[in-house]
């Protein structure tokens, strides 16, 4: 097994975003969070317990 270099910070800190690239998982994240959002809020004010 061949030895991996170990990163050397933070100059190989950019390496890190062509794996983890906010852009392609940021937002579908975030309309998933506000779709379960809207689905909570809306079967808990269904029960009465809206203000």
């Amino acid at each position: 097994m061949s030895e991996i270099n170990k990163p050397k910070n933070p100059e190989d800190d950019w390496k890190v975003w062509l794996v983890v690239n906010p852009a392609v998982w940021l937002m579908p994240i975030l309309f998933a969070v506000l779709i379960v959002a809207l689905v909570v809020h809306t079967y808990v004010i269904s029960l009465g317990y809206g203000f």
